[in-house]
């Protein structure tokens, strides 16, 4: 799926375009040969309560951007945050991520749920900071 949406950040009028690529590999493999290139902000998300999807980000998704990473901000999202407290089995901490992003290099790093509002604004901030920041140091690890 892709969404596009048109917004303002620090004033500046930005376009967010995103491409939801959990597809089959032929799908992500056509999204990748045509939003890869210019993509200025990679977002890579996982569930806090399914380690199989951190691994997959380590395993998959960091060796598929990596040729692109060069030019673009690359920042993790843990997601399901209101489930971890929910179940205790396989949970995958806070800790444990931001120890992740640090390790891969990675630029931002943050943690939210759908429900939380408070949390989702400040996911659009780290982004905008992050691509604003025009670093690709670890400026934005919270």
């Amino acid at each position: 799926a892709v969404v596009s949406t048109q917004s303002t950040g620090n004033k500046t009028p930005y376009t967010v375009t995103l491409f939801d690529t959990s597809g089959s590999d032929g799908d992500v493999q056509l999204i990748s040969e045509l939003a890869f290139p210019n993509t200025n902000v990679f977002v890579l998300c996982y569930s806090v309560v399914n380690p199989t999807s951190l691994n997959n980000i380590e395993r998959v998704w960091l060796k598929r951007i990596a040729r692109y990473r060069k030019k673009a901000v690359t920042v993790l999202v843990g997601l399901r945050t209101d489930q971890r407290v929910e179940t205790t089995q396989n949970v995958i901490s806070y800790f444990q991520a931001k120890d992740f992003a640090r390790k891969h290099g990675l630029t931002g790093f943050t943690e939210c749920c759908a429900f939380d509002q408070n949390r989702t604004d400040l996911l659009k901030e780290l982004l905008v900071k992050c691509y604003n920041d025009n670093s690709r140091e670890q400026c934005c690890i919270q």
